[in-house]
């Protein structure tokens, strides 16, 4: 198990229900009872799969309830593992454990929000919505699905607060983001800031669309389902990594990374997508230059380097001090 094991939460599976073609919703209590942490729209829990390790969900419970939390979980085609696992093994009453809520996707204030989500990418944006509604504040939640079929939470964007503000869009019906782009884009505003949570193509056609009108990249927030970036360019040489606490280092291989050779030299780091779009891992750096792979970190952040996705970045110096 990669997660720490002081921030882990055993729950037990209260409903599990259809919510749309390909997807089902969980809602997990706490094992002994009472109240679950809070948490803010955009978080994110780990769920440890048997087997499989941790896999990330966006939580949607309706009005934010610490009573219990939901998921929603598409079946990923040809899928062998945690959306597979959850759909085909997990029945009500059936244990597991979780982590505590993360938030590396916040909603930042603003005047206006414009919200994109893209298939299951509605998670976070329908808990984006919501809390939005109830600050009264003017939004837009543009909803792209294949299908119908597949929309989710039908129930919860039908309500009188969301109605009004939700706008659906089909590929089927040739009203995909490539097709048309929404006339809330084609002015460029200061005051509205833009939400974003889909496939790597989706988040690209929606970056390309507000750089062609003339939108500030600091306007755009997303969350991506994978990292694109993974597999930009060539790991490059070794380097090492060295630990400020104990001047201790440690050679780091091209094929390896950085997570990989402190778990196995019993370093305690924070493990969990492995794939830089959770930041469980994020570590400060205390000298040397960072090689940014990460979907979480902001373009600031990345210009600072003072901080590192110990999961799938790497180091252009050939050494990184870290702050472990």
């Amino acid at each position: 198990m990669t997660m720490k094991d002081a921030g882990l939460i055993p729950v037990t599976i209260k409903t599990v229900n259809i919510n749309g073609e390909g997807n089902i919703s969980l809602q997990i209590v706490a094992q002994q009872e009472g109240l679950l942490p809070a948490y803010s729209p955009g978080a994110h829990i780990d769920v440890f799969i048997p087997e499989l390790g941790t896999r990330q969900y966006s939580l949607c419970t309706e009005n934010s309830s610490r009573e219990y939390y939901e998921i929603c979980v598409k079946l990923a085609e040809n899928s062998a593992g945690g959306s597979h696992f959850i759909h085909h093994y997990l029945r009500p009453g059936d244990n597991l454990t979780i982590s505590a809520p993360r938030n590396h996707f916040p909603l930042p204030g603003a005047g206006r929000y414009l919200l994109f989500a893209g298939g299951i990418g509605i998670t976070p944006l329908l808990a984006m919505a919501e809390f939005i509604a109830e600050q009264q504040i003017e939004f837009e939640l543009h909803y792209y699905i294949s299908d119908t079929r597949q929309i989710a939470f039908s129930s919860r964007l039908n309500t009188p607060a969301l109605a009004g503000h939700v706008f659906l869009h089909c590929s089927a019906a040739n009203d995909s983001l490539r097709d048309k782009t929404p006339p809330g884009l084609l002015l460029a505003d200061q005051n509205t800031r833009v939400m974003a949570c889909g496939p790597d193509g989706f988040i690209q056609r929606l970056q390309d669309i507000m750089q062609e009108h003339h939108w500030p990249a600091g306007n755009l927030s997303f969350e991506r389902f994978s990292n694109a970036n993974l597999n930009n360019g060539t790991d490059g040489q070794e380097f090492h990594i060295q630990l400020n606490s104990t001047g201790q280092r440690y050679l780091i291989s091209p094929n390896q990374t950085i997570a990989e050779v402190l778990l196995s030299a019993r370093v305690d780091i924070m493990l969990s997508c492995e794939q830089g779009i959770c930041g469980s891992c994020i570590t400060d750096v205390i000298d040397g230059i960072p090689d940014h792979r990460d979907c979480v970190l902001t373009d600031e952040e990345k210009a600072a380097n003072t901080q590192i996705t110990l999961c799938c970045s790497r180091s252009k110096s050939p050494v990184l001090v870290l702050d472990l």
